[in-house]
């Protein structure tokens, strides 16, 4: 049962997010005049790789967040080994998650 749940949560996520890349193109179509073909590949590809990046990304921080805790351990407390471990899981654990149309066109760099 509890795999059934998943599986349908991240198939509303999907639906959500394709859905919510289609609704805003058409104010973006006035400014930036693309054909609607284009509108819909960028749409299909973030929602894809949205879908791709999330877990990835999460799992990439925790495991971030569990060597960097090891590593302070293993060195009793090392301020400089803390202050590298935060910062590092500072950099991997931020930044976006979700991949919006604007960043594969690199507007919103």
């Amino acid at each position: 049962m509890a795999r059934y749940r998943k599986v349908n949560a991240i198939a509303a996520f999907v639906l959500v997010s394709a859905l919510s890349q289609f609704i805003f193109p058409v104010a973006w179509a006035e400014e930036a005049q693309e054909s609607v073909g284009t509108q819909f590949a960028y749409g299909a590809g973030s929602t894809l790789l949205t879908v791709v990046n999330v877990p990835l990304k999460a799992a990439l921080c925790g495991t971030t967040a569990v060597m960097s805790g090891i590593a302070y351990l293993l060195t009793f407390g090392s301020k400089h080994v803390a202050k590298d471990a935060s910062d590092t899981v500072k950099g991997v654990c931020t930044g976006p998650y979700i991949i919006t149309p604007q960043r594969l066109r690199a507007e919103g760099e």
